[in-house]
């Protein structure tokens, strides 16, 4: 079972739908939103959206690893990744 993904245009249209704006101006509204979503993680903050979950970037440590293509060992190097924590009430809706 393939599943599908969600656009930001299919976003777009939703909002327009649901809020009756133009679908230019609910686009707008989605851009938004996810430019300031990555200026806050990149600023090393956190997100939380309530009744959703809650984006917060992590640091990971470097780490021995291997080149599965050559099986060669090597040191991953440290970096950072965003993480997402689901609400409760999102978990429990995901898990009925």
């Amino acid at each position: 079972m393939k599943r599908k993904n969600v656009t930001r245009k299919e976003l777009a249209i939703a909002i327009n739908s649901k809020v009756g704006i133009s679908q230019r101006n609910a686009a707008e509204i989605v851009d938004t939103v996810f430019s300031t979503m990555k200026k806050t993680l990149t600023a090393g903050e956190s997100i939380k959206l309530v009744q959703f979950g809650t984006l917060t970037v992590r640091d990971k440590s470097p780490r021995r690893g291997r080149n599965p293509r050559t099986g060669e060992s090597m040191t991953i190097t440290k970096r950072q990744m965003v993480s997402f924590r689901p609400s409760k009430r999102l978990r429990e809706r995901l898990n009925k």
